[in-house]
């Protein structure tokens, strides 16, 4: 049971990465309302897609900067830690429902796959995500196997999520209620992002005071 703990968590915070307004939810949603189911999901398979190459070069990035250097990886969940705040306190300030169409008017692209595997391939803030949510639950004693598990379920939650919202947007009787109730689940999800990071501030320093 303790094993299946940090997974557990893991897949909770990774959620709540994916469900945060930004590129990825725009597509998704974008196709969602305007087009078809399976075209939003397509794009969510895109999107998914996209993160097995995130998460294969910040899995091999977290695994050098632990062998060689680790008061930089220190700094990294540092980083990271301050970032996760950062997107909490966007969340908190999150005052109404996002757009889902093209701000400029253009019409949709005929390739669901390919803008969501584009969309997020092209997104810097997805590796920097990535790399802050490695660095809490990665160090040098994980074993290979669960570093595999940890990346594969990084694009496995974002297919779930974005597939979930696919059906939610496509079903009239609950996207009136996903309108109503957004900010109040944007907000709450920006609290649990603060508590994250300032556990892992905790930890980090509590850490380097017991080198001392």
């Amino acid at each position: 049971m303790s094993l299946l703990v940090p997974f557990a968590f893991f897949i909770f915070v990774n959620l709540l990465g994916a469900m945060m307004p930004g590129p990825d939810f725009a597509i998704v949603t974008r196709y969602g309302l305007t087009g078809s189911r399976y075209a939003a999901i397509r794009a969510a398979a895109g999107i998914a897609a996209a993160l097995f190459i995130h998460v294969s070069y910040c899995l091999l990035g977290i695994a050098v900067v632990l062998q060689n250097s680790p008061w930089l990886f220190s700094s990294i969940q540092i980083a990271g830690a301050l970032y996760l705040a950062y997107l909490g306190i966007r969340l908190l300030r999150t005052s109404g429902a996002a757009s889902s169409g093209d701000e400029k008017g253009r019409p949709l692209r005929l390739n669901p796959f390919r803008e969501g595997f584009l969309t997020n391939l092209l997104n810097p803030k997805a590796s920097l995500f990535l790399l802050s949510l490695f660095a809490e639950f990665i160090d040098s004693s994980t074993p290979l196997w669960s570093k595999v598990c940890y990346g594969l379920l990084v694009p496995a939650t974002a297919f779930g999520w974005f597939s979930f919202l696919s059906i939610m947007l496509t079903h009239r009787r609950f996207l009136p209620h996903l309108q109503r109730y957004q900010v109040f689940f944007m907000k709450a999800m920006g609290l649990m992002l603060l508590v994250l990071s300032a556990l892992v501030l905790i930890s980090v320093a509590m850490h380097a005071l017991g080198d001392f």
